[in-house]
């Protein structure tokens, strides 16, 4: 059996996968039985179960094992981490050893994460890789499951994630691995913040994770173009609405990023997603409360400061499918000049610590949880390894 808690769109919910009945929770010593939210199918033949948390629950256990409790008072401690999954891939003609812990190293990575022990774990996407058979004869990946089947959720996430299920609670955002084509149905069958809708979305609606002193505006932009084209309308639709709910600073979190770069994983040129987004800020603006944009989809982990005027992009796609190859330091994106910038192609996640009211430490970690890089975010500004 899985089980985690984690924020939706509605409050704070436990949830568990299992192979029978669902069973009940036990919180602040109260005993809540959970209710199916996704029953057994051919492909998933497990059941999906769901309970929300009543407000300043302490104490939440199931079957006499405690689950992490919702964040009380101020988060001090945020892990940010995303991109997982073991990438086996045809099109790409990309087969990584998921065998090899330390070739695909996501179980030691969520092993240190739980080690650190962060306050709230923000996790940015792409759970599913395993999208291709194992060629015949590759060691590194021999026996794996692939496809959006319960078998392969269970490699690339419940079983190696289980350490980040003990944690802490989760924010958990779509990627573009979790789109219909991909492990759409997987993700609303097991993680979407809203209630399982009986068939897959290609787009949802953004929704809002409130805590004190802080807010999270979490998009989804697992799609950015449909039958009818590109979807900067729609994501500007969604800036001006988060604008209008987002009452405390905030972080805007998406799986692609508004202002990253890195190499393409096909062709290793510079890639600098994802211009549905610039476009959409340059029809409605970010929300009026954004203090740093959270981001994954480049294989890397990074940070770039653009000055006062453009609020920082933090990306970290670095947990454990295979990383992009180098490119040069840019010295712009979309028109602003970066004005400080740490990038590292390390697997590894990044600790945020609150330092005051409002500064944050940015804390780039290894598979081991040791610190390898640190900047400061104050307000919008970032300043890299004391950099002025």
């Amino acid at each position: 059996m899985a089980a985690w808690v984690q924020y939706t769109a509605a409050g704070i919910e436990a949830r568990a996968v299992v192979s029978g009945h669902c069973p009940s929770l036990r919180v602040d010593g109260t005993l809540l039985p959970m209710s199916v939210r996704a029953a057994p199918t051919a492909e998933h033949p497990n059941t999906v179960c769901a309970e929300m948390l009543p407000p300043g629950a302490r104490s939440v256990r199931l079957d006499g094992s405690a689950l992490p409790a919702p964040v009380r008072g101020l988060a001090k401690r945020i892990v940010v981490m995303g991109d997982t999954g073991c990438r086996l891939s045809s099109s790409h003609g990309l087969y990584q050893e998921c065998n090899n812990d330390s070739l695909w190293p996501f179980a030691r990575v969520a092993e240190s994460v739980r080690a650190y022990g962060p306050d709230l774990i923000l996790y940015t996407g792409d759970y599913i890789y395993r999208e291709s058979p194992c060629p015949a004869g590759d060691n590194g990946c021999a026996g794996s499951p692939h496809g959006d089947n319960q078998a392969t959720w269970e490699a690339e996430w419940f079983d190696p994630a289980a350490p980040v299920h003990e944690a802490a609670p989760l924010v958990l955002v779509r990627g573009n691995h979790e789109t219909c084509s991909r492990a759409g149905t997987g993700w609303f069958r097991y993680l979407d913040a809203r209630p399982e809708p009986g068939e897959c979305l290609d787009s949802t609606d953004p929704w809002i994770v409130s805590l004190p002193r802080m807010q999270f505006g979490v998009m989804d932009v697992a799609n950015v173009e449909d039958e009818n084209g590109p979807l900067d309308l729609l994501f500007a639709a969604q800036l001006n609405l988060l604008d209008g709910e987002l009452t405390r600073p905030a972080w805007i979190v998406a799986h692609r990023t508004f202002w990253g770069y890195g190499a393409d994983d096909d062709t290793g040129e510079l890639t600098t997603p994802t211009a549905e987004l610039q476009d959409a800020v340059r029809e409605a603006g970010l929300p009026r409360e954004t203090q740093l944009l959270v981001g994954a989809h480049i294989h890397l982990a990074e940070v770039l400061d653009f000055g006062g005027g453009r609020p920082p992009q933090l990306v970290v796609a670095n947990g454990g499918t295979q990383l992009v190859s180098r490119v040069a330091p840019l010295e712009e994106i979309d028109g602003v000049a970066i004005r400080d910038q740490e990038v590292l192609y390390q697997y590894g996640f990044v600790a945020m610590e609150r330092m005051g009211a409002k500064r944050w430490s940015i804390s780039f970690r290894d598979i081991e949880g040791r610190e390898l890089e640190r900047c400061d975010l104050v307000e919008l500004r970032v300043r890299c390894s004391g950099r002025e």
